[in-house]
C-alpha cells in the first residue's frame, strides 16, 4: 500500500497533537445529524451511508485494499463552460472561471494527445454549463466519430437548446454510449422557480423529451434520466412530464429521482436556495479517508486550456494542476508533475483542500464497487497507480 509522507499525521495522532474522532463520536455525530432535519427519509439514509462508508473505508485501508479505476479509461473535456439556465442550485452564476467555448482545433488537439496516453472514452459534461450552448457541437461530434482511437463518449445536457434536427442529428451518433438529460421541476412552476427560465424554455424542454425517447428504435444506447424537483417526499407531475414518464419506463428507460442537492464543494448554501423548498447537503455529513478517486481517474479539461483534479464539483478550478496552452497533457496527467502529485499525497494524508473538504461528491480509494466510469478491466491500488503513472 502506497504510503506518502502520512506518517507525519499518525505521529501527530499518536504525541495527541492530532485528534482523530473517536468510533462513538462518529455514529453520535450521523444519528443526531438525522434527528436536526427532522428525520426526513434522505438524511436518514445519507447518515447510514456515512456509517457504512466510515467502517468500509478503514476496514480496507487496514487491510491494504485499494479501489482506483482505470486512470486510462475516460478523459472529461469541457467544450463550454456557458450556461442558458440559472439554476437555484449551481454554482454557475457564482464561479469566477471564464464563460467560454473551447475553440474546436484547440479541442481537438487535446483528443489527440488523450488518446495517445491510452484514453478513449471522452466526458463532454462541463463542470457547470451545458454542451448545448457550443454553436460547433456537432463539428466535435464528427471529429469524435472519424477519430479511431476514441470508442465512445457521453455527456449530461438539460436539453432545453437542442431543435428537433438536432435530436435527429444525436440519434444518428455511433460511438455515443450514454446521455443523461437533467430534468429539474414537476410543472412549470417548479421548472421557473429552480432554473429561472420561463415557460417557452420548460415547453421546448418537454417536447423535445418527448420526441427523444419515443424515437429511440433507431440507436443501440439509452438515456438516462435525472430528475429532481423539490425535496418533498411527493411531487405532483403535470401531465406532459407524466406522460413522458410513461413513456421511458416502457422503454426501459430509468428515471432516477433524488431529493438531495449537492453543495458544490461547500459553495452553494441555503442562502442560495430563495426560500425553494429544498435540501442541499450539509458539508460536514460526508467522512473522508484516502484519496478521492476523481482525482485519479476522471480529472478535466476545462474550457480555457487548465486541467483540472477535479471534473465535477471544482467549479474555479482550484485544484488545477496544469495547462495546455502551455504544456502537453503527458507532463500534466503525470506523478512526475510534482503538483499533482503533491495534491495526491496531500488528500492521502487526510488533507483536502477547502472545496475537497467541503465536498459532498467524494469517492473514497478505500470503497469497492467504485467502477466510476465503468472502465474496462480491474481496478488497481494506488502503489500500482504511481509505479505506472
Amino acid at each position: 500500500m502506497f504510503e506518502p509522507a502520512c506518517a507525519r499525521r499518525a505521529d501527530l495522532v499518536g504525541a495527541g497533537l492530532c485528534a482523530e474522532p473517536s468510533f462513538s463520536l462518529r455514529i453520535f455525530n450521523f444519528f443526531i445529524l438525522a434527528f436536526g432535519k427532522m428525520l426526513k427519509p434522505h438524511v436518514i439514509e445519507s447518515s447510514v451511508r456515512q456509517l457504512r462508508n466510515y467502517l468500509l473505508y478503514n476496514y480496507n485501508s487496514w487491510r491494504g485494499r485499494e479501489y482506483i479505476p482505470d486512470p486510462r479509461f475516460r478523459i472529461n473535456i469541457e467544450t463550454s463552460s456557458i450556461c442558458n439556465l440559472r439554476c437555484r442550485f449551481c454554482a454557475y452564476v457564482k464561479k469566477t472561471t471564464p464563460k467560454m467555448i473551447m475553440p474546436d482545433g484547440f479541442f481537438q488537439n487535446c483528443v489527440k494527445q488523450a488518446a495517445a496516453m491510452g484514453f478513449y472514452h471522452v466526458g463532454l459534461t462541463p463542470m457547470t454549463g451545458d454542451v448545448f450552448c457550443d454553436p460547433n457541437l456537432f463539428d466535435k461530434f464528427a471529429f469524435l466519430e472519424s477519430f479511431d482511437p476514441i470508442r465512445e463518449y457521453s455527456f449530461f445536457t438539460n436539453l432545453t437548446l437542442p431543435t428537433r434536427d438536432d435530436i435527429d442529428r444525436l440519434l444518428e451518433l455511433r460511438k455515443l454510449r450514454e446521455l443523461t438529460v437533467s430534468l429539474y421541476g414537476h410543472d412549470l412552476a417548479s421548472f421557473t422557480a429552480i432554473t429561472g427560465r420561463g415557460e417557452g424554455v420548460y415547453r421546448r424542454l418537454l417536447e423535445n423529451l418527448e420526441y427523444l425517447v419515443s424515437n429511440l428504435s433507431k440507436v443501440s444506447w439509452r438515456p438516462g434520466l435525472g430528475w429532481r424537483s423539490y425535496s418533498t417526499l411527493r411531487v405532483k407531475p403535470d401531465p406532459a412530464l407524466k406522460r413522458i414518464f410513461k413513456i421511458c419506463k416502457a422503454a426501459g428507460i430509468r428515471v432516477s429521482r433524488s431529493q438531495v442537492y449537492n453543495n458544490w464543494g461547500g459553495f452553494v448554501g441555503r442562502d442560495d436556495l430563495g426560500g425553494l423548498p429544498i435540501d442541499i447537503n450539509e458539508n460536514a455529513s460526508v467522512y473522508k479517508k484516502g484519496a478521492c478517486c476523481m482525482l485519479l481517474s476522471s480529472v478535466q479539461i476545462m474550457a480555457n486550456g487548465t486541467v483540472n483534479g477535479c471534473s465535477c464539483r471544482d467549479v474555479n478550478g482550484t485544484l488545477c494542476i496544469g495547462d495546455m496552452n502551455s504544456a502537453p497533457l503527458s507532463g500534466i496527467l503525470t506523478t512526475s508533475n510534482p503538483v499533482y502529485l503533491g495534491l495526491i499525497e496531500a488528500q492521502q494524508c487526510g488533507d483536502f483542500p477547502e472545496v475537497c473538504g467541503n465536498c459532498d461528491f467524494y469517492k473514497s480509494i478505500y470503497l469497492a464497487g467504485r467502477a466510476l466510469q465503468r472502465a474496462e478491466g480491474e481496478s488497481i491500488t494506488l502503489r500500482e497507480f504511481m509505479a505506472s503513472y
